[in-house]
Parts: structure tokens; C-alpha cells; sequence
């Protein structure tokens, strides 16, 4: 079922969309964030290290410091956030499928 409107035609939305059900968005969206948590956790400086790059000019082993700490848990959560929203989309897909 299409329709013209102002000349273009338009076809109504298929319901085959990506994220159909909330839980697959959410649950990545939680999962990269308890890996960043987890991240800053357990290197040093810590939560610190946000503080120190955002608000302030940190120098030598202390700027190292925070540089890597957000780095390693900035790459993590991304990956999580990928890996698990594909997966989530997988498993959405097959629950929809008859």
C-alpha cells in the first residue's frame, strides 16, 4: 500500500525495523556502561581521571595516567556496546520470526 504525497511517493513503514522492542536498546546501553564503571574501578586514578581531563590540565605521570585509564574503558564500553547490541538484534529477529 503506497500514496502520493506532494508529489513523492511514500510507502508506509514495515515493521521489520532494527530496534523494535525496548530491551534492545537498554541492554547494551547498560552493559557498556557497568564496563566503563568496572573499567574506572580497577585502574588508576579512577573516576578521578574525568575530573582531571575535563576541568583540568593534568601533566606528566598523572595526565598518562588518566589518558589511559578513559581510554581503556571509553574502547571497552564501545565493544560492548556493539558486540551486545548485535547480539541483542539477533536474538530479537529470531524471536519475531515464526
Amino acid at each position: 500500500m503506497s500514496y502520493d504525497f506532494a508529489g513523492a511517493r511514500r510507502t508506509p513503514h514495515n515493521h521489520d525495523t532494527v530496534f523494535q522492542s525496548p530491551w534492545t536498546w537498554v541492554v547494551p546501553l547498560v552493559g557498556a556502561l557497568l564496563v566503563f564503571t568496572g573499567v574506572l574501578l580497577t585502574t588508576p586514578p579512577g573516576f578521578r581521571a574525568i575530573t582531571d581531563v575535563v576541568f583540568g590540565s593534568p601533566r606528566g605521570a598523572t595526565a598518562d595516567a588518566a589518558a589511559y585509564a578513559l581510554g581503556a574503558a571509553a574502547s571497552l564500553a564501545l565493544l560492548t556496546l556493539v558486540l551486545a547490541a548485535a547480539l541483542a538484534v539477533v536474538i530479537d529477529l529470531a524471536r519475531r520470526r515464526p
